[in-house]
């Protein structure tokens, strides 16, 4: 991977002189008075969308939007629209995850998305190239560029992503003018997860087991645990599956950072284990051998089960969301309820 180098600092004149081209096309063909204006993009346009940065004026409903992080990418195609681009977490995931482009929750286009770069390290003329007439992102991941990607195109920033993946969708839509549809999506997901949730309780006399959510991603604290202030967290509530003791906590970090000695506070009934991909590095495949040899994992009485990190820990999105509850169904063999 490429030293980070500040967005400020590169292409800048590629931006400026996109934006022009932009404007003029996210503004949709008015005559020389403004034609109709309002309307023209579709009902509610123009519209004024308040976000983590400020205020942003959206012309026009968005037919080109560019998402820089995951969790807008699923959001987007969630909603319907079309995605022309993206950008990786890391050099070896070149491509969306095949399960969000065949998931049946992707109501949107990604065919003909392709990538603008890492997501700490995003290529201004990659993203000048792609057109869009929409730029999604967190304040977290991209606050420092939000003035050059403006010159592109809107830009809308939440503060971050995660534990608040739902509203992140709402703002999503509220930037495509698709309110109401982001409230259906997620009282689908939402009644969805009680609906299986509820089946497990009843399996388990009333109520649910304990699960713990672990992820091995090579860090060096150790492995970690997964709080309610995450994404999975948050499913494993609407679900109303219990955590396990130690996924308890005061603060607001989405983990805690276990040592090889510290494994047994990783207990619960069910222990869901994940597994970062470092491509052809294999360095997290190694470190995860130290602990799963470990005489300690062994004496963890729960359950464990591995499961697919794309999609419990990188989607952070209504998609991905339905995709662990898939997981989580077959985990304790209820009805998925689809």
């Amino acid at each position: 991977m490429h030293t980070p180098v500040p967005m400020r600092f590169r292409a800048l004149s590629v931006l400026a002189a996109a934006s022009g081209v932009l404007l003029a096309t996210s503004c949709g063909a008015s005559g020389p008075d403004g034609g109709d204006g309002p309307d023209e993009g579709g009902a509610g346009f123009p519209r004024t969308v308040e976000h983590a940065m400020g205020e942003t004026e959206i012309p026009a409903a968005p037919e080109r939007i560019l998402p820089l992080d995951a969790t807008y990418v699923d959001a987007a195609l969630a909603l319907g629209g079309e995605v022309v681009g993206y950008t990786q977490p890391a050099d070896n995931e070149e491509t969306l995850p095949e399960y969000l482009l065949e998931s049946e929750h992707n109501n949107g286009d990604a065919s003909g998305a392709s990538s603008v770069g890492m997501l700490w390290e995003t290529d201004p003329e990659l993203v000048a190239a792609a057109e869009p007439d929409l730029i999604l992102s967190a304040e977290v991941r991209h606050g420092d560029g939000y003035e050059q990607f403006s010159e592109v195109a809107p830009t809308v920033m939440s503060e971050d992503v995660g534990v608040s993946w739902k509203d992140n969708l709402r703002l999503t839509a509220e930037a495509m003018g698709e309110e109401d549809e982001a409230e259906r999506l997620i009282g689908e997901y939402e009644d969805r997860a009680a609906a299986i949730g509820e089946e497990i309780a009843e399996d388990h006399g009333g109520e649910a087991p304990t699960v713990s959510v672990v992820r091995f991603a090579g860090d060096a604290e150790g492995v970690r645990l997964y709080t309610r202030e995450s994404y999975v967290g948050v499913i494993l509530d609407d679900l109303g599956i219990p955590g396990g003791e130690h996924t308890e906590t005061d603060a607001d970090d989405i983990a805690t950072y276990h040592s090889p000695e510290r494994l047994l506070e990783l207990e619960a009934e069910h222990i869901v284990v994940a597994t970062y991909d470092d491509g052809e590095a294999g360095e997290v495949d190694d470190e995860k051998e130290r602990y799963v040899t470990n005489p300690l994992w062994d004496q963890l009485e729960g359950q464990k089960t591995d499961v697919d990190d794309e999609h419990w820990m990188s989607g952070v999105g209504v998609i991905s969301a339905h995709e662990v509850l898939d997981d989580v169904a077959e985990l304790f063999d209820v009805d998925p309820q689809v």
